[in-house]
Formats: C-alpha cells, structure tokens, sequence
C-alpha cells in the first residue's frame, strides 16, 4: 500500500500545474469533394488565467485508406502564440521547412527535392503570423471580428522567405456548421489578383471547425492542394479557448 502511495505521489509530482491535452482531427476533402487525408493533432499546454496556452502541437497527416502519417509537423509555442516555431516534414517530396525564431527575427530553412535549399531572415512585428498562428489570431481578435472589424496582419510565406500584408475579416458568406465565418486575404492588389482568399468557420467557443482554401499537402512538386478541411473536438482543454476579454 505504502509502494502505491509513494508511485501516486510521484506521478502527481511530475505533472505541471495547470497542464492540459487538446487532441482534435481534420478531415481534407479536394474541390470535387473527394477525400485526400486526415490531419491528427495533439496539443499539449496548460491552462493560465483560465485561458488555453498551447506550447507543443504534433500534426501526423494520413491518408485516408491507411493509418500511416505520409507527413508530420511539430509547432513550438516559445516567443508567441502568432509565431510557432515549425518542423515539417514531407517525405513523398524529400521536403522539409523549418521556421525558428530569434529575438525579433524569424528564420526560414526550406528544402525540397533537387530544389536550391533556401534559407531567409525574416523581421517580426506584434503582428507577424506564422502558421497556425493564424488561428491564434483570430482568437486573439475575436471581439472586433465578430463586430464586423477587419484587422490586418503579416502572414509568412515560408517557401519564399518573405511576409505579406493580409487581413482578418467577417464573410459575407457562411461556412457549413460554422457559428461564425471569416477570411483572410492579401491586403495588395497585385497579391489579391493571384491568391484566393481563406475562409475559415468556427464555433462559439473559438474552436476551427472549418477551413476551405490553400492547404500544405503537396498534389506535385509544383502545387498544394486547394482543400476543405472540417474538424472535430476529440478531447477539450479544461479551460477556454477565448481570451477572458474577448
């Protein structure tokens, strides 16, 4: 009995105060509506001031008809929640991007096939996004959003090693299951010609139940595929999503 006692202590010991899972799955269907593969993710983080604050997420991709992950993505949440660092990896097409982050520079490490490695230093303001880092933004803007506000940001575009001017904004149209819509798009006229915007739905509770455009699935070496990805909740944080004063 004293054995079970001293093992419960030392398990309790070893788990951070406030620490706490968030595990959900995407579902990534093509244009034509067919399956292509599923996105795993599993966050681990804590809860502070009652808010979720991620600090390690594991991405496995997987298609559809086995259970092997044909990619992964590791995202650390170190500086901020808009700037995870990123570790991804694609083997199909011996690619792999790297994004770190060092006071306020990021640094991009871009490799793909027979390609010229390509590597770049990229300066960051409060208002640089990385990533999933914009899904954190959205949050973090919730209550201008869903008054109808826009609010622009610098989304990074690792392959390039650059970052452009984009905007968060309330969409006209809603998304399937979504209590709210919105999309981001470029905010230059000349990027607006070429990139389509995102649109992205989520629920009440600040969870991104849906997100339709240009994905990070290779189709070949020359194109990502343009996806619908619908997501579900498999294990809830035990705080909330949303900022208290959002």
């Amino acid at each position: 009995m004293k054995t079970r006692l001293s093992l419960l202590c030392a398990l309790l010991i070893s788990i951070p105060a406030g620490a706490s899972t968030f595990t959900f799955e995407g579902t990534a269907t093509s244009l034509d509506d067919n399956a292509l593969y599923r996105e795993r993710h599993e966050v681990t983080g804590r809860c502070i001031s009652d808010q979720w604050q991620p600090e390690v997420q594991q991405v496995e991709y997987v298609r559809t008809e086995n259970t092997d992950p044909f990619a992964s993505k590791t995202l650390t949440y170190r500086e901020s929640l808009l700037r995870p660092e990123v570790d991804f990896r694609q083997p199909e097409f011996n690619e792999r991007l790297v994004v770190s982050q060092a006071d306020d520079k990021l640094t991009t490490d871009w490799s793909m096939e027979d390609e010229e490695g390509q590597r770049a230093s990229i300066p960051v303001t409060r208002k640089t996004v990385v990533d999933t880092g914009f899904d954190h933004f959205i949050r973090a803007n919730w209550r201008a959003l869903t008054k109808g506000e826009a609010v622009p940001f610098s989304m990074v575009a690792p392959t390039r090693g650059k970052s452009y001017d984009f905007v968060a904004e309330p969409a006209s149209e809603p998304l399937d299951g979504a209590d709210y819509s919105f999309r981001i798009r470029p905010e230059g006229m000349v990027l607006r010609m070429l990139v389509d915007p995102i649109r992205l739905g989520y629920n009440r509770d600040g969870f991104l139940t849906r997100y339709a455009g240009l994905g990070n699935i290779r189709r070949n070496k020359d194109e990502n595929h343009i996806v619908t990805i619908s997501y579900r909740v498999i294990e809830a944080p035990d705080c909330s999503l949303l900022p208290a004063d959002q």
